[in-house]
This record gives C-alpha cells, sequence and structure tokens, in this order.
C-alpha cells in the first residue's frame, strides 16, 4: 500500500497538469546561500509565517486565518510525510532539502473543502537571515 501511495505521489508531481490542473515549478535556492536551521529556529519560523503566507496566498479573506498542523525541519519528517523531504531533494537537490522545512497549514474559512483549506510549504533560510517559501503545494 505503501509503495501505492508513493507512485501517485511521484505521479502527481511528474504529470502536475494531469491531476491539479496547475504548474508545480519550485523556485529553488542556491544551496550555497542557504543557512544551516535546526529545531531552535522553529519559533522563528511561525513569527515570520504571518508575513510569508500573505505574500505566498494573496490577500484573500480566506486566507487570513490559518492554523499550523505540521512544521518540521526536512530531515526530520518521518512516516507518509517522509516523502515531501525527497520531493524536495528531487526538485532541488540533497543540499536544498536538508536545509529546508516542511510547513503544513490549515485554512478554517476553507472548510470542509479539505483540500482546498490545506497548504503545504517549503521554506528555507538565506545567509542574510531571511526565511522564503520556494514551493507551494496547495
Amino acid at each position: 500500500m505503501k509503495k501505492i501511495a508513493m507512485l501517485f505521489i511521484l505521479i502527481a508531481f511528474t504529470f502536475p497538469g494531469v491531476v491539479s490542473g496547475n504548474s508545480l515549478t519550485p523556485n529553488c535556492p542556491n544551496p550555497e546561500s542557504l543557512m544551516e536551521t535546526s529545531v531552535k529556529d522553529k519559533d522563528n519560523l511561525i513569527e515570520v509565517l504571518n508575513e510569508l503566507i500573505p505574500k505566498v496566498y494573496g490577500s484573500s479573506l480566506d486566507y487570513k486565518e490559518w492554523k499550523i498542523e505540521v512544521i518540521e525541519p526536512m530531515p526530520r519528517l518521518i512516516g507518509h510525510e517522509e516523502v515531501y523531504y525527497h520531493m524536495a531533494i528531487n526538485f532541488c537537490g540533497k543540499k536544498v532539502a536538508e536545509h529546508s522545512w516542511f510547513v503544513r497549514l490549515r485554512f478554517p474559512r476553507l472548510l470542509p473543502a479539505q483540500s482546498a483549506s490545506l497548504g503545504e510549504l517549503f521554506i528555507a533560510k538565506d545567509a542574510n537571515n531571511k526565511w522564503s517559501a520556494w514551493f507551494r503545494y496547495h
């Protein structure tokens, strides 16, 4: 079953127009310009999400309210969420993936639509101490 789920996810990212109708193009950061982060940076990233979310999702009222469901450095992802770490490696290389965070958000105003109310971001911190979302899935 796990192999089937992994296959579906890989197909979804290989042929994004077929599955979602959207173009999924990561904006890979320069791996040499990234800062190493750790779980100690979690609170800082949570604060920065207040700035990043409007940049990524726009100013619609639907995205003004959000809740964090998962916020974790990519290399620490486990279980079915580990696939996002492997996606990051596939998209931008291992070094970028190792320096990135996975953030899953829920936008309550879009419920009960589970997919529409979900936000997933790949985020990294550069040498200038600036966080940026380099990939948005949902």
